[in-house]
């Protein structure tokens, strides 16, 4: 979801490693609390120690066949759905259990107990949530079935074993809510459509099925799959959607289709102008009833979709293949680069990370802050160019982390905001080349912690205290961190690592521990305290240059430098000494070496006195307290 930008209007999903205990350790007063390490997972047939899919890998399999109606007069959804369900899991599955998200807007939800209504994540509304009219099994046959809040079990006629599929026919409706807590919602007649459909949760070889309650605060952890998706809207209404038009010939007119070839070439082309939109008989096939749009997109985790009846439409394409579309109200004067922008984001993190594999990019305006789904962003107007890039290509990256790489968000925000917060710096480098070179500075992240609470960034999304701790500890401090790790392992080994971690995962579902054993097997090195005191304390980094001792060792110059550890995350301390003339030499002092205590020393040698001294230099660092890492003469 959105940056955290401002501290306030940070949004949602965070970390918890599995099993997230401290190493057992001797009670003795000798032991040094500050080097626990994480106790993972034993490694086994379906992860590797390596951090990599084991031999014995699994993960189930989910298509929709989805047909739905959007009624603007009563703001009602009404909807039936296929599914299909591979089970790949090694165990017979009696019962399935499904997601019904929009519940969360039902009187009396547990979301609505939990969050305030009138709160960005705030979920009650009169007469919202699912009417859920009809469960069947593949002979039509109806099935037992049973709500609890936003989940669904449904009882299978027989077992299904591994290796097996089953269908399930579904019929539903649903009051669209004003604001669905900041990720879906409607303002007048323009729809901005997501957690829509039952969908099922995910079984996986760690949890089982999982069936954490949707309490508006934490995202999503969703299986891959195909859709069909038929939706029918008034004639007037344009749709943009996950997927790809099937039947533009019914759906666009000539002169539409005509300008979306142009787009191709790459030119940012006006499928919809703006004044064209008083004459709705010369940019819709017809105007009097309804008509249907048909999407297909393969290899997904979900669909969402908009739809209006006023909004402009610019088009163009990236990374060679993907047509990126921008569709956005007359008057959010900041949209008219935002295909541009699109393009942008597409294009970096494609040669950051992985190809983007999809064939379309849909960036639409409307009464969400800012929110992702495969192929397509939900953002709001924004007033400032910079204000709309941040938000856009915060949402673009998450193409990558949760909808290629499936990470569970409703756990784990860190493997996908702060993966992706800590991509957008340099994407946005790129594009604003006159920016700081980090989007969030060390020194905002010490700012930050002075001025809030802060919890642990392990902790599950919808138990951190506020919105702010919540943009703390899921965006801001999983970005410090990785900057900080990228900085130890330079930049040659840590940007190759990450994009190889993106793809050995891609349509797959890594853990924590797999992250932090894949970075360690790629990088060479042992970082279980970097691991523990990042994510599982609240400790901060403050190494300080203590003093220096400089004296003639035949023709060269002898430097003693004596660094202290000051914070209690404990950080290797890169010692760099430069002479007047640029002669430098560097020494990194192992984190090991303040084991016990919080003092120790690097001899460094230069053909003439030092003039400048350093030790973890830069906001790259985390170093909270950056007056105390220089010493000059």
């Amino acid at each position: 979801m959105t940056p955290f930008r401002k501290l306030a209007t940070a949004t949602a999903a965070a970390l918890a490693l599995a099993a997230p205990a401290p190493a057992q350790t001797p009670a003795d007063e000798a032991v040094d609390a500050r080097f626990q390490t994480p106790d993972l997972p034993a490694p086994n047939a379906y992860r590797a120690a390596t951090g990599r899919p084991g031999p014995g890998y699994w993960q189930q399999r989910v298509d929709y066949d989805i047909r739905a109606t959007l009624d603007p007069t009563t703001h009602t959804i009404t909807g039936s759905e296929t599914i299909t369900y591979a089970n790949r899991s090694p165990d017979t599955l009696a019962y399935l259990w499904l997601q019904l998200d929009q519940n969360l807007f039902a009187a009396g939800s547990q979301g609505a107990q939990t969050f305030p209504q009138e709160g960005r994540f705030g979920g009650s509304g009169v007469g919202g949530g699912y009417t859920i009219s009809r469960v069947a099994g593949p002979d039509g046959a109806g099935l037992e079935h049973r709500i609890v809040d936003t989940q669904m079990r449904v009882d299978l006629a027989r077992p299904l074993p591994p290796g097996e599929a089953t269908t399930l026919s579904i019929d539903w409706s649903f009051r669209v809510p004003e604001t669905g807590a900041d990720r879906m919602g409607r303002e007048g007649d323009h729809y901005v459509i997501a957690q829509w459909y039952p969908r099922l949760a995910v079984y996986d070889d760690v949890d089982g099925w999982n069936t954490l309650p949707y309490l508006g605060q934490g995202e999503f952890y969703l299986e891959y799959g195909d859709f069909d998706v038929e939706l029918t809207v008034p004639a007037t209404y344009l749709v943009g959607a996950t997927g790809s038009l099937e039947n533009p010939g019914e759906v666009l007119t000539a002169t539409q289709r005509e300008r979306l070839e142009r787009a191709r070439a790459g030119e940012v082309v006006q499928v919809v102008a703006r004044e064209e939109l008083s004459d709705k008989t010369a940019i819709r096939p017809r105007t009097e009833g309804t008509l249907t749009w048909r999407f297909r997109a393969e290899n997904v985790r979900d669909v969402a979709w908009a739809a209006s009846p006023q909004v402009v439409w610019d088009a163009t394409s990236a990374s060679g293949e993907t047509l990126v579309h921008a569709l956005y109200r007359p008057d959010a004067a900041a949209w008219r680069e935002a295909a541009e922008m699109t393009r942008h984001s597409i294009d970096f993190y494609s040669e950051m990370l992985m190809d983007y594999p999809y064939p379309t990019a849909t960036a639409v305006e409307g009464p969400v802050f800012g929110m992702e789904y495969p192929m397509i962003v939900f953002v709001a107007p924004e007033s400032s160019r910079a204000g709309l890039f941040d938000v856009l290509d915060h949402e673009w990256g998450h193409m990558w982390y949760p909808m290629i790489v499936g990470t569970d968000e409703r756990r784990h925000a860190w493997m996908d905001e702060g993966i992706d917060t800590f991509v957008n710096q340099f994407s946005k480098a790129a594009y604003f080349p006159e920016s700081e070179p980090f989007l969030l500075t060390v020194a905002q992240y010490a700012q930050a912690i002075r001025a809030f609470p802060e919890q642990p960034l392990g902790t599950r999304p919808d138990l951190f205290a506020s919105q702010t701790a919540l943009g703390i500890g899921a965006y801001i401090k999983p970005a410090v961190m990785l900057n900080a790790l990228r900085e130890l392992a330079g930049a040659e080994a840590f940007d190759p690592a990450l994009a190889a971690f993106t793809r050995t995962w891609a349509y797959r579902h890594p853990k924590p521990a797999d992250f932090l054993r894949f970075m360690e097997d790629e990088l060479g090195l042992q970082l279980g305290t970097f691991w523990w005191s990042w994510i599982h304390t609240t400790a901060t980094s403050d190494v300080a240059i203590l003093g220096q001792d400089q004296s003639r060792a035949g023709e060269t110059w002898k430097v003693v430098v004596t660094v202290d550890q000051r914070g209690e995350l404990v950080m290797p301390a890169r010692v760099v000494a430069t002479t007047a003339t640029g002669a430098r030499d560097t020494v990194t002092i192992p984190a090991e070496a303040f084991y016990g205590t919080d003092r120790a020393t690097a001899t460094l040698y230069l053909p003439e006195r030092a003039e400048r001294i350093t030790v973890n230099e830069g906001p790259a660092w985390g170093d909270v307290n950056p007056r105390n890492n220089i010493w000059t003469r």
